[in-house]
């Protein structure tokens, strides 16, 4: 099982919304990253994935899809937000 945050949830909702997509999905995904190991990301997914081999989550309220290669990787792994809004001072 994967897990997203409350806030995550929001701000996964709001965005859909936003693209004007809300009954999208967000694709959480793990993939080669070369010498530094693998490289973790997320998409908007539109379509059902694929129902023979993907595993579906609803956590608070959002869809996660999974490929059964990446789900061996992100058991137990959480999904949040975190706003890094910088500020260089002059």
């Amino acid at each position: 099982m994967i897990n997203v945050t409350e806030l995550a949830a929001a701000k996964i909702t709001e965005l859909l919304a936003e693209e004007q997509k809300p009954a999208a999905g967000l694709r959480v995904f793990v993939q080669g990253g070369g010498c530094s190991g693998f490289q973790y990301g997320l998409m908007i997914d539109e379509g059902e994935g694929d129902a023979d081999a993907d595993q579906v989550f609803e956590v608070h309220g959002v869809r996660l899809l999974v490929d059964p290669i990446s789900l061996r990787y992100l058991q137990g792994a959480e999904v949040d937000f975190v706003d890094n809004q910088m500020e260089i001072g002059r």
